[in-house]
C-alpha cells in the first residue's frame, strides 16, 4: 500500500517572493528564505529555467543555517523582459551586482549554466571581500561546444511555442536530456498560455538569438574572470555532461589552481532530484568551511 512521504525539516521552510529592481529600473522576481542575518547564498538559474529550478536547494541550504536569495534573471520567470533585448552577460552581470548590493553581509554565489557564467563575471569584478565564495554547477571558462549548441537548439525550437503541455515536455525530454514522464505538474508552473493560444516556456523568445548563448571570445574572458577571482570556488560537474568535460575542468583549475572540483557520478547537464541531493552535500560541505569560517 502506498505511503504518505515523511515530514521533513525542509517542508517547513518558508519562501517569500520579493522584487529587486535594479538601478536601471529592471525588476527581478526573487524568493528569499531563512534568517537574514545568517551567511547569505545567492542562486542563479540556468538560460531557459526560472528561480524555481532551486527550490529544494534553497529549502536544503536554509535547513542548514544560511539565508537564501534566488531569482530569475531578466527575461526569465517573472521577471522584466528587457524592452530592447539587451540579454547579454554584461547585463546579467549588472542584475546580480544589484543582488548582491542588496544583502545584508557579503554573499555567496551558485551559479550553473548561464547563471554560472553570470556567477563567475560577477565575482571577478567585485572588490576583495564583497562575495565570500562561488560555486559553478556545470560551467566553466571553457565548454564543450557541442554540448552548447544542444542547449542552442532546445531553445531554438521552443521559441515558437508548442500545441500542448505534453509537446513541450517532449521536447524538454529530447534536448534537455531530462525525463518527464506523465508529471506535467512540475512544468506547469513554467509555462504560459500566450494570445495565439499557444503554450510557451515563461523566457523571452528573444533569448534564443546564438549571440547570447554563444558570444565571440566568451572563453578567453572567462579564462580572465577565473584568473580574478579573489574568493574561494568550487566547480562542480556531473560525470556524464556534454558542456563540461575533463578538458573543461583542467583548464579551470589551471586558470584558477586553488579551485575545487567535485564530481556527481552519472549526473549529465541538468541533474535529476536524486543528485540535486549530492549537489547540495558537496556544496555544503565546502560552504561550512569557506564561508562560516570567515562570519
Amino acid at each position: 500500500m502506498p505511503q504518505d512521504d515523511p515530514i521533513r525539516p525542509t517542508d517547513a521552510v518558508e519562501i517569500q517572493a520579493v522584487t529587486i529592481t535594479t538601478e536601471e529600473g529592471m525588476r527581478l522576481a526573487a524568493d528569499i528564505a531563512g534568517d537574514p542575518w545568517q551567511p547569505r547564498l545567492i542562486f542563479v538559474h540556468g538560460g531557459g529555467q526560472s528561480r524555481r529550478s532551486w527550490r529544494k536547494a534553497v529549502r536544503t541550504m536554509v535547513t542548514a543555517g544560511y539565508s537564501v536569495v534566488s531569482y530569475d534573471l531578466r527575461g526569465h520567470g517573472e521577471s522584466d523582459w528587457s524592452p530592447d533585448a539587451d540579454y547579454g552577460l554584461d547585463a546579467h552581470v549588472r542584475d546580480l551586482g544589484a543582488v548582491i548590493r542588496a544583502a545584508p553581509t557579503p554573499p555567496a554565489v551558485i551559479g550553473a549554466s548561464l547563471g554560472g557564467r553570470v556567477a563567475l563575471a560577477a565575482a571577478a569584478e567585485q572588490a576583495a571581500g564583497t562575495v565570500r565564495a562561488l560555486v559553478l554547477v556545470d560551467m566553466a571558462p571553457r565548454v564543450a561546444r557541442a554540448g552548447l549548441e544542444r542547449v542552442a537548439r532546445f531553445l531554438d525550437v521552443s521559441a515558437g511555442g508548442f500545441d500542448s503541455i505534453q509537446q513541450a515536455a517532449a521536447t524538454l525530454e529530447r534536448y534537455a536530456e531530462r525525463e518527464i514522464g506523465h508529471n506535467y505538474f512540475r512544468l506547469s508552473h513554467s509555462l504560459t498560455t500566450g494570445h495565439d493560444g499557444r503554450i510557451y516556456w515563461k523566457w523571452d523568445p528573444r533569448l534564443a538569438q546564438p549571440a547570447f548563448l554563444l558570444p565571440e571570445n566568451i572563453e578567453g574572458y572567462l579564462s580572465d574572470c577565473a584568473r580574478a577571482l579573489r574568493c574561494p570556488a568550487l566547480l562542480v560537474r556531473g560525470t556524464k555532461s556534454d558542456i563540461v568535460d575533463d578538458d573543461s575542468v583542467a583548464h579551470f583549475v589551471r586558470t584558477q589552481p586553488s579551485a575545487e572540483v567535485a564530481e556527481i557520478e552519472g549526473a549529465s547537464h541538468l541533474m535529476s532530484t536524486g543528485q540535486l541531493s549530492v549537489f547540495c552535500d558537496a556544496t555544503l560541505t565546502f560552504l561550512d568551511r569557506m564561508v562560516r569560517r570567515t562570519a
